[in-house]
């Protein structure tokens, strides 16, 4: 049972034991000793027309545990990128990227990358991360190189930021372009889309807010049910849920349908980032604001909700419980996007951050940017932390 709100005392060693008995679902079993943070390994690479380096890397979207054969599943974002000068307008040094899923294997304080799966359509065209100009679920923004062209992408762009594994093998990925959900056979083509256009998810969520699409996602053991959430509240001219409180939804998977609730964010908090399944009616939700911790200040926390059998024709709005906080059980935290969550076994859980690919926009506001940097003065760089509960 999660019980605890805070765990420094138990993170002042450099490692800790973890005692995981056989449950449904979970062939994980036996004592493991997981780092207190782990590296994901990162490459360097330096834009053809200059600039700063950037780390691939990218990983950091959404982290989920294979409990039978003990990897980690990370997500990439859509492929580095920084604000450009215009308003709506990226700047995406390598407008080529491929999302994609790496799959790493924890060993010692480091991740040792296993395989990656490149996320592509049903006929093998990969997806790229570009906005799309076109068609449902457009956002609006505007894409260009370095030398400042406007890009259109000759593929399908999408911005993935959530992760479902299933029992089977295949996996769900959440786009937040659409909103769109996407299942993807074991090595990476799309199986299905569900949508507010072909109702999949709720018609409403097609009024999120540009680029706040839809960002926690996650599926009970059984691979039966899926939840999904936004990023941020619907649009301030819809009249669906409370005053800042995000949509979430259950779809069952084997009956297509698909329940309702609206999760309410803290004061300053920036939005959900992800979700994580302890049971049926379980979840853990991790919610943070856009800052980087400046002497410990910042809002880095994760949530317990239940969600009822029997809701009303509105969403109802849920109740939540304190887990952990990160700026007060991991003091030295450096990061600004803790974005993705696991579940390991019953007592722990790991969160993972997005580093932007090392670059931030620079200040000149001319569209170029520099190496993102923590308080700390490093490089912000991937890691995983563990946290035990």
């Amino acid at each position: 049972m999660i019980t605890i709100h805070t765990f420094g005392a138990v993170l002042s060693g450099t490692a800790f034991l973890l005692c995981v008995a056989g449950c449904e679902n979970n062939a994980i079993t036996g004592t493991y000793t997981w780092p207190l943070r782990a590296e994901v390994p990162v490459a360097s690479f330096m834009p053809k027309e200059g600039g700063a380096s950037v780390q691939f890397g990218g990983y950091g979207s959404d982290l989920v545990f294979s409990a039978v054969d003990t990897t980690f599943w990370l997500l990439t974002d859509r492929g580095p990128n920084v604000d450009g000068s215009e308003t709506d307008s990226k700047v995406f040094p390598f407008p080529e990227f491929i999302p994609h899923v790496g799959i790493f294997r924890c060993e010692g304080d480091s991740f040792r990358l296993i395989r990656r799966i490149e996320l592509k359509d049903a006929s093998g065209v990969p997806f790229c991360g570009l906005p799309n100009g076109t068609g449902n679920g457009r956002t609006g923004e505007k894409a260009y190189d370095m030398k400042g062209n406007e890009i259109c992408g000759r593929r399908k762009g999408i911005d993935p930021e959530g992760l479902a594994l299933m029992p089977d093998g295949t996996f769900w990925v959440s786009d937040e372009y659409g909103p769109f959900l996407m299942h993807f056979s074991s090595d990476g083509y799309c199986l299905e889309m569900r949508s507010p256009f072909n109702y999949g998810i709720p018609e409403v969520y097609a009024c999120r807010r540009p680029n706040r699409g839809m960002e926690g996602l996650c599926a009970n053991r059984s691979g039966t049910l899926l939840y999904g959430a936004l990023q941020s509240p619907i649009a301030d001219s819809v009249d669906y849920a409370p005053k800042n409180s995000v949509p979430l939804c259950a779809i069952s998977l084997e009956g297509n349908d698909v329940r309702e609730y609206a999760y309410p964010l803290d004061k300053g908090a920036e939005g959900v980032s992800a979700l994580a399944c302890l049971n049926d009616s379980t979840l853990l939700i991790l919610e943070r604001d856009g800052r980087f911790p400046i002497n410990g200040k910042a809002l880095k926390r994760v949530y317990k909700v239940v969600l009822p059998d029997c809701i009303p024709n509105k969403p109802f709005l849920l109740s939540k419980e304190l887990v952990a906080d990160l700026m007060v059980g991991i003091p030295d935290y450096p990061h600004d996007k803790a974005e993705g969550l696991a579940v390991i076994g019953d007592s722990v859980i790991a969160v993972a951050n997005d580093d932007d690919f090392g670059i931030t926009a620079d200040c000149d506001g001319k569209g170029t940017y520099v190496p993102k940097l923590c308080p700390n003065g490093k490089l912000d760089c991937n890691e995983v932390y563990f946290i035990p509960l």
